[in-house]
């Protein structure tokens, strides 16, 4: 079990997560997935799952959810985003026959943008259930930072010919700090519910049916580390560690704030006033 925690702990994780509900395939294959090992393809030292290549390591596909999507789509990533610390991965690999991952520089040459959908917001953007399924055949996700999806769709003549869809706000859970909106979503939780609203729009028959949990799955990474993070923070290896000082002082459930107080830069200001080298 990674990080040595005990049956009770990885219990009481899973009591807590906030993902408990969802109808997430059991991932305990992933907390016993503890090394780092060679892809067989690019050689690149990887856990759970290749950066490059997409290949599950450290397990059998079989244990890792399959997704089927009911209209494909296309990852478009900003060069700069990292590839170990970005979630739209975790579409590509949950989703293999459905989600492809272009860089920004490598955008393919739709031929009917027109009938691609483009997750942006905006004043033109529209929800799924106010466009016509016949009208698309494709979706796109744009994985950057905002600064960085801005530029690509502003500096992307084919991008701009697309339809733009937007999803409900909701709140995000994801621990890279960005201080815009806590309405503002990892990539993998803005695809895993456009594919939510997706199902609402068109694959229930009945208006009133509530969403089945068929594209939960996609979150399966996500909730894994997720879980993992409060767990190392508030029991684990980095319980007297101080979280991400940027981001909101609850992150990290029922942990105490750590009391420390910061300038805008991040440096820490001792009880005299003074500033200390920051940490």
């Amino acid at each position: 079990m990674s990080n040595d925690i005990s049956p009770e702990d990885f219990l009481e994780i899973k009591e807590r997560s906030p993902f408990k509900n969802l109808k997430i395939q059991d991932d305990t294959v992933l907390y016993q997935n503890t090394a780092r090992l060679a892809c067989p393809v690019c050689n690149k030292h990887v856990k759970h799952y290749c950066y490059n290549c997409f290949h599950v390591m450290g397990m059998d596909r079989s244990e890792v959810p399959f997704v089927k999507l009911p209209v494909t789509m296309d990852i478009i990533k900003h060069e700069a985003e990292s590839d170990g610390k970005t979630t739209a991965l975790h579409a590509r690999v949950l989703a293999d026959e459905d989600v492809r991952v272009f860089s920004w520089k490598h955008i393919p040459q739709y031929e009917t943008p027109e009938r691609v959908l483009m997750l942006f917001p905006g004043p033109d953007a529209k929800k799924l259930s106010e466009i016509p399924r016949d009208s698309f055949d494709h979706m796109i996700v744009i994985d950057g930072t905002w600064k960085q999806a801005n530029k690509m769709v502003r500096g992307t003549p084919i991008l701009q010919r697309m339809q733009k869809v937007t999803i409900e706000p909701r709140s995000t859970y994801f621990w890279r700090f960005q201080k815009i909106s806590v309405n503002y979503l990892s990539t993998i939780e803005a695809i895993y519910y456009l594919y939510v609203e997706y199902s609402q729009a068109y694959e229930l028959k009945d208006s009133e049916a509530s969403y089945d949990g068929r594209y939960d799955n996609l979150l399966f990474y996500y909730k894994y580390l997720y879980d993992l993070i409060q767990y190392s923070y508030r029991k684990g290896q980095h319980k007297d560690k101080e979280f991400c000082w940027r981001h909101r002082s609850d992150y990290i459930q029922d942990k105490k704030p750590s009391g420390v107080i910061r300038d805008a830069a991040g440096k820490i200001i001792n009880p005299e006033g003074k500033i200390k080298e920051s940490q």
